[in-house]
């Protein structure tokens, strides 16, 4: 029995160590990011007010995230009502990317039909985005 536990102690710490290298720092920088996004367009109406803009713009600029998640942090920067023409082709190639998340393709549906604030269904996606 003390072998058992000592086989079920060796497999827990291996899988905590493979867990650990797979998180990795950029991965949590990334869906933060997608969180931050998710959370400002929950609370948008119309257009992102000046202390928004700035967090989008800092987002947009970071070259550690992904080029999916700085073009929408750019289109959401950019909404004035809608998303302007300038992003609407951007926003279309992140949903159909094969390399962008399944967060990072919500996000630009969502930003796609933005039509002054989030639908109701797009808040419960944002929400859940956001976490």
């Amino acid at each position: 029995m003390s072998m058992h536990r000592t086989y079920r102690s060796a497999v827990a710490v291996f899988f905590f160590s493979v867990m650990t290298l797979l998180a990795s720092p950029a991965a949590f920088s990334q869906s933060d990011a997608v969180a931050k996004v998710a959370g400002i367009l929950s609370e948008m109406q119309h257009f992102p007010s000046d202390a928004q803009k700035e967090s989008l713009a800092a987002i947009s600029n970071d070259s550690s995230h992904s080029d999916a998640i700085r073009t929408i942090a750019t289109a959401v920067r950019n909404i004035q009502h809608k998303a302007q023409p300038d992003d609407v082709s951007a926003l279309k190639e992140v949903r159909d990317s094969a390399s962008a998340s399944e967060a990072e393709k919500q996000l630009a549906s969502i930003v796609l039909d933005f039509h002054h604030q989030p639908s109701d269904q797009a808040k419960e996606k944002l929400k859940n985005l956001a976490m």
